[in-house]
């Protein structure tokens, strides 16, 4: 009887992932988030047409365009429910994925990664990382992630332009640098006989602590990093003085941006591609997004500064999005669904998904190079045809296609940020939260991240003076806002993380 049922059991739970034959391709529903802003119909996109050439899969559409509604439509999904066969651009908070999985909405796809999607369960295996980032704590994997494998990095651009007219070398320690600052400051390098440079431009603590790596410091959004299995708060580390005490050294000298703690893209924004140069070095992920495109070449980044022997940096986002696509307990062959999507995780897939159809959305010349046709510039048509844009759709960034675009100005800013690259590392993994966990540990995390920034301000300014006392009251005050229980609660997710880890090797 025991082993009756046994086999019972066993059939049931391959029944959702029964193949389809060749004569029998299914049609799933698909649920998903694309902002309005995007333009963008699924029920018409290109994209969804040439992967079901490709795959023969079809889907029906239920598309949501404002957050909101789509969110409140996830919590509304029920096992007995009337419910999609897949989420795509899923934006599944880690929280929202292990609910859904313990209502028995989703189903754990970490089973049949292996047999359905090989070329994800290759990166797995390449990369245990990304296992980790996308298992919850129970060891299920709910959903499937978007994997960026040349992630952005807020890097130190300088003016290259400024550097030759001064004859200064790239500066490569802290000491280095405040002369490079200094030299900005009073050797007139944009040569219109006026003190007008700004040596280096910033927006806000978050901007600045980027620099606190000068001093061997690196920290994520919370102030916090790991050493040694151990959760570590940066603002209280011995260096972190003396990275303070360099800061309001440049700000009173004038060499950072005194206006760095109250203006913002918008303003500092410069359009005229004729207009004087003023920036040195500029805290950005990219040129473009505060000067000129016309300017991005007169800009290198710095390297990451050495101190004591060694280059440390922080990255600026984990190159792992989670919660991308996940596949509900309707679906009735989630092994044809996960195949689908597994495409997405090759090279070929990542293509379509950025560039789309060669031939007919861009073409490879000779040299290896692509560019995009003349098609594409039509309005809205990469809205027709594209799916990269919006919310995060599953996959990888296919990076290797990216550096042959044939513009060169691209695939320079592209080798300029491998620099910093080669070097950033995440200071603390990234971990799904349960809702409770996210419930309690946000108002901690809201309350000591405001107080570190705004006491970052304040002494860069000098409106705090650097004394003993005043360190010890910036100590005290983060006591009084919880700080032991933030870092008692960072630990333990930090011991589970590397159970997990460990389970997964």
């Amino acid at each position: 009887m025991r082993k009756h049922l046994i086999v019972l059991l066993i059939f049931a739970l391959l029944l959702p992932v029964a193949a389809s034959s060749e004569s029998e391709k299914p049609t799933f529903s698909l649920m998903g988030y694309d902002h309005t802003e995007t333009y963008r119909d699924w029920s018409t996109n290109l994209f969804f047409e040439r992967l079901a050439h490709r795959t023969g899969v079809t889907f029906t559409f239920q598309q949501y365009t404002e957050s909101e509604a789509y969110h409140k439509a996830l919590a509304g999904l029920t096992a007995d429910g009337d419910l999609p066969d897949v989420l795509f651009k899923a934006d599944l908070s880690p929280a929202e994925s292990m609910q859904l999985l313990e209502r028995g909405v989703l189903v754990d796809l970490k089973p049949f990664i292996e047999q359905y999607a090989p070329n994800l369960a290759a990166i797995l295996v390449q990369q245990p990382e990304v296992e980790s980032a996308i298992t919850l704590p129970n060891g299920a994997i709910a959903s499937l992630p978007f994997i960026n494998e040349a992630p952005a990095q807020n890097c130190m651009w300088i003016n290259q332009d400024w550097l030759t007219a001064l004859k200064l070398n790239m500066p490569t320690t802290v000491d280095e640098l405040t002369s490079v600052l200094e030299a900005f400051k009073t050797r007139d390098p944009n040569r219109n006989g006026k003190n007008d440079e700004v040596p280096l431009a910033f927006i806000g603590a978050y901007d600045l602590k980027y620099l606190a790596h000068a001093y061997g410091l690196t920290a994520n959004d919370f102030n916090l990093f790991e050493r040694d299995g151990k959760a570590v708060f940066m603002p209280l580390e011995p260096e972190f003085r003396t990275y303070i005490t360099w800061l309001n050294d440049l700000y009173t000298r004038r060499l950072i941006d005194r206006d760095g703690f109250s203006t913002m893209d918008a303003l500092r924004r410069v359009t005229d591609a004729k207009a004087t140069p003023v920036y040195g070095i500029l805290l950005a992920p990219l040129v473009s997004s505060v000067l000129p495109a016309e300017w991005t070449a007169s800009y290198r980044v710095v390297p990451p500064l050495t101190y004591q022997g060694q280059q440390v940096y922080r990255t600026i986002a984990d190159p792992v999005t989670t919660g991308t696509f996940a596949i509900t307990a309707a679906c009735k062959d989630a092994g044809a669904a996960l195949a689908w999507v597994d495409y997405l995780y090759s090279e070929e897939g990542a293509t379509l998904a950025l560039a789309g159809q060669e031939g007919v959305d861009y073409v490879v010349d000779g040299d290896g190079t692509w560019r995009k046709t003349d098609i594409t510039s039509q309005p809205g048509y990469l809205s027709e045809s594209g799916i990269m844009t919006g919310t995060v759709p599953p996959g990888i960034s296919n990076d290797a296609f990216q550096r042959r675009y044939s513009d060169q100005t691209v695939r320079n800013v592209s080798e300029q940020i491998d620099i910093v690259s080669a070097i950033a590392q995440t200071p603390f993994p990234t971990m799904p939260l349960t809702q409770e966990q996210a419930d309690y540990i946000a108002p901690l995390q809201a309350a000591i991240g405001r107080y570190v920034d705004e006491s970052i301000a304040r002494w860069t300014i000098g409106e705090w003076e650097l004394t003993d006392e005043q360190f010890a009251e910036f100590s005290q005050q983060l006591a009084a806002l919880g700080l032991q229980e933030f870092m008692t609660f960072w630990q333990e997710k930090l011991d589970q993380h590397a159970e997990v880890h460990d389970a997964t090797q």
